[in-house]
């Protein structure tokens, strides 16, 4: 059964924030919102299910910056 999803479980599924979501949106590299009332959008479960598995993985290497103590590199 296909459910429509408020932001907030879009934010909580995908772990994204709110203006990225948008941002993502307006770019057209997210799944577009379906209108729920004039003042009101939601998003297809399945579309946001099928985004996320196919999105590329997210690096978890986070790049360190080298401390550099008493001497200087060149």
């Amino acid at each position: 059964m296909v459910r429509i999803i408020d932001i907030n479980e879009v934010m909580r599924r995908t772990g994204l924030a709110r203006s990225t979501i948008y941002r993502r949106r307006k770019d057209r590299t997210f799944p577009q919102a379906v209108w729920t009332s004039i003042r009101r959008i939601g998003w297809l479960d399945v579309r946001i299910d099928r985004w996320i598995l196919r999105r590329p993985a997210a690096s978890t290497h986070r790049h360190r910056r080298r401390r550099l103590v008493g001497r200087r590199q060149w």
